[in-house]
């Protein structure tokens, strides 16, 4: 059974004994993949110690015969703080970009960009204003999406390709359409078909978003009625062209936030 070494992030964990589970990492050579952690949820293991929102250098053995490999040892080489003031909201944004990761990427591809992208992200949610959090994750999630393969069409109609300035509004709105892929113009728009209305404002923040670095996002302050919209109509169309089966559960901490009014 080969060893191996990588730089990974957890993205999440299954207990399934009293003292081992499986943990599900991001890993930068290999991609997402599972390993079982043997004792690794024993006072008494003596390896190092697994932490979410950190870097690890993890060993590990890969099995040829077994679906997963297990876990060797593992490095701390850098957490991620979701401390001080919003801890709650950055919390719940780093789970969030975790737990759709672990729905979108496929097993064993390596993903170096997305690796890179993420990490950035970890960081940034430990240093940024907490009223910056709703649109850098937004902007986490547009980046992601375009990197597995998933880019909505925001300037442009998905049908004709019109640019969306030159599109004309209904009742003060565009329409964008989950299942075709992004903004559909009056001419294209088809009886029957579902659509969220967007207004001119909503438009040009997800255009300056699916653009914006993760620097940029930091500056942007979003209200939760804003963030609840646009997390709609990106979780929407993720649900059509992801392959994913139900509601996206890694974005309910939306109502938590709402209650704890850390929007």
């Amino acid at each position: 059974m080969p060893i191996e070494k990588s730089e990974a992030v957890i993205l999440r964990m299954f207990n399934w004994s009293e003292s081992s589970r499986t943990v599900v990492f991001f890993s930068e050579k290999q991609g997402k993949v599972p390993l079982v952690d043997r004792g690794g949820r024993s006072l008494k293991s003596k390896r190092g110690r697994l932490m979410r929102f950190a870097r690890l250098e993890l060993t590990y053995y890969r099995s040829e015969k077994e679906t997963s490999g297990y876990i060797s040892d593992c490095e701390l080489l850098e957490a991620f703080s979701v401390e001080g003031e919003g801890s709650l909201g950055r919390l719940a944004y780093g789970s969030a970009a975790c737990e759709l990761l672990y729905l979108l990427l496929p097993e064993d591809q390596v993903q170096p960009a997305l690796y890179d992208y993420f990490i950035q992200y970890q960081r940034k949610l430990s240093t940024v204003d907490k009223r910056f959090l709703p649109a850098l994750f937004l902007t986490f999630l547009l980046r992601s999406m375009s990197l597995l393969g998933y880019h909505p069409s925001i300037d442009f109609c998905a049908g004709c390709r019109k640019e969306n300035g030159k599109i004309e509004a209904i009742a003060g709105e565009r329409r964008f359409s989950p299942e075709r892929g992004g903004l559909v113009c009056p001419t294209c728009q088809r009886a029957g078909e579902y659509y969220i209305g967007l207004s001119a404002e909503q438009l040009r923040i997800l255009s300056a978003l699916q653009r914006a670095s993760l620097g940029e996002a930091a500056h942007v302050a979003l209200s939760y009625q804003e963030t609840s919209l646009l997390l709609e109509v990106l979780t929407k169309f993720l649900k059509y062209h992801s392959g994913l089966v139900g509601d996206l559960k890694s974005l309910e901490f939306l109502d938590k936030l709402k209650k704890t009014h850390l929007s």
